[in-house]
């Protein structure tokens, strides 16, 4: 087995390594913004292998709309499926036993029409400590660190010590983890993380839903890297309802260096709509807790959400530079498949993938007709960067002498756009 990571090649060189090991069976994961660029490899790569396999996000919500370039789409949590998958395939097996796929088959009528099968749903791995460590090994370590260590001055990689989240959010999508929360024991995390920094990473990313959902649990992961004496840093995701200040202490002490919470709005209704089941004060406590603790803050909010106007947009825009919080990033509404948001705009999505471009200043799109242009919603995300960076760098009384008049002034503009 062998993994071809894209990140830092182009098609033909992806196309180049296969020709290479001329495999049987090929796997590609794709998600939300990872769609065409699936298909497209796919299509490339279809006299390559005899069996083409997507899984991940999309795929498992969408299954039918990878087939026209998939034999096989593996659909919900893939680590059991495509083992057995393969294994079919390699003993000549009947592949609709294998759960948890999608395929094209004859209709049975005497006509070349194809179906969609689905075979019965694989259950979610309830054990995670079953399932072994992601194999670093195949990847290029020295390339990601080299990329990191130039960019950020540090050598990170992730980590995800939990499936699912609880929590209903209206924007949020997780058609594979659902809301079922599972977690790693402590120990199994702590092994993971001597792996990563034998490795030679010193920074980790935990890319949990959210990594303080448990406070137990925090308490000893973070015992677990001081006992073993990990001279690791991190930063992780927390809901600002989840966490504390004995949390956020030892976290601390665990070699945490930031974390980020998702704050979304700065008005109490809009988070009701959101479904964040958060308010506003919570949002201030939770960022004055890690603010003692010596931790960094980061905070993400959203812009222009439906149900939104004037007034609620600057609300969330004021909370942001008033915070102290040392990173902010404002994004646009993204109607992922399969959630409340999408359900509520389906009917206004215009015709567009997105697609990270470097050249765009704000990397943003704004994928359906709404309430707000997307040239006043970016210049609010413009306005409101500017205002933190202006709270962040010259202070409150920094800010009173130009932030002030430069908000007051913003507003005004803001509120006159369309």
């Amino acid at each position: 087995m062998k993994i071809i990571d894209c990140t830092f090649i182009n098609e033909n060189q992806v196309l180049q390594a296969v020709r290479a090991l001329s495999p049987r069976v090929i796997g590609i994961y794709s998600m939300f913004s990872m769609k065409s660029s699936a298909i497209n490899l796919a299509k490339i790569l279809r006299g390559e292998c005899e069996i083409l396999v997507a899984g991940g996000p999309l795929p498992t919500l969408y299954p039918e709309e990878y087939l026209e370039a998939f034999d096989f789409v593996c659909v919900g949590e893939g680590e059991e499926t495509m083992l057995e998958l393969v294994q079919a395939s390699e003993k000549g097996l009947d592949l609709s036993k294998v759960r948890g796929i999608c395929f094209r088959a004859e209709n049975g009528g005497g006509t070349s029409m194809e179906l969609a099968v689905r075979t019965p749903t694989r259950p979610p791995t309830s054990n995670l400590d079953l399932i072994p460590f992601p194999a670093r090994d195949l990847y290029d370590n020295a390339a990601y660190q080299d990329y990191f260590s130039k960019r950020f001055g540090r050598k990170e990689t992730s980590i995800i010590t939990t499936r699912g989240c609880p929590f209903d959010c209206d924007f949020c999508s997780r058609p594979i983890f659902s809301r079922t929360f599972r977690a790693r024991s402590a120990e199994n995390v702590v092994r993971e993380l001597e792996d990563i920094s034998r490795l030679g990473y010193d920074w980790v990313w935990f890319s949990d839903d959210c990594f303080t959902l448990s406070t137990k649990r925090v308490l000893e992961v973070c015992e677990g890297m001081k006992t073993r004496h990990l001279d690791l840093k991190w930063e992780c995701l927390s809901r600002v309802d989840t966490f504390n200040l004995d949390m956020a202490n030892a976290m601390k002490t665990a070699g945490c260096r930031r974390v980020f919470f998702g704050i979304e709005s700065g008005d109490d209704g809009i988070l009701k709509e959101m479904r964040k089941q958060i308010t506003v004060s919570d949002v201030r406590r939770a960022v004055e807790v890690g603010v003692k603790a010596g931790l960094e803050t980061a905070g993400f909010f959203i812009v222009g959400y439906p149900g939104e106007d004037d007034s609620t947009i600057l609300r969330t825009v004021r909370l942001a530079t008033e915070l102290p919080l040392d990173y902010v990033s404002f994004s646009l509404p993204y109607p992922i498949p399969g959630t409340g948001l999408y359900n509520r705009v389906k009917d206004r999505m215009r015709e567009q993938d997105w697609q990270y471009s470097p050249w765009r200043l704000i990397d943003h799109a704004l994928m359906y007709n709404g309430e707000f242009s997307e040239f006043k919603l970016k210049f609010a995300i413009a306005k409101g960067s500017i205002q933190h960076r202006i709270m962040k760098y010259a202070g409150r009384n920094g800010y009173e002498l130009v932030g002030k008049p430069f908000e007051a002034f913003t507003d005004l503009i803001f509120t006159r756009l369309r």
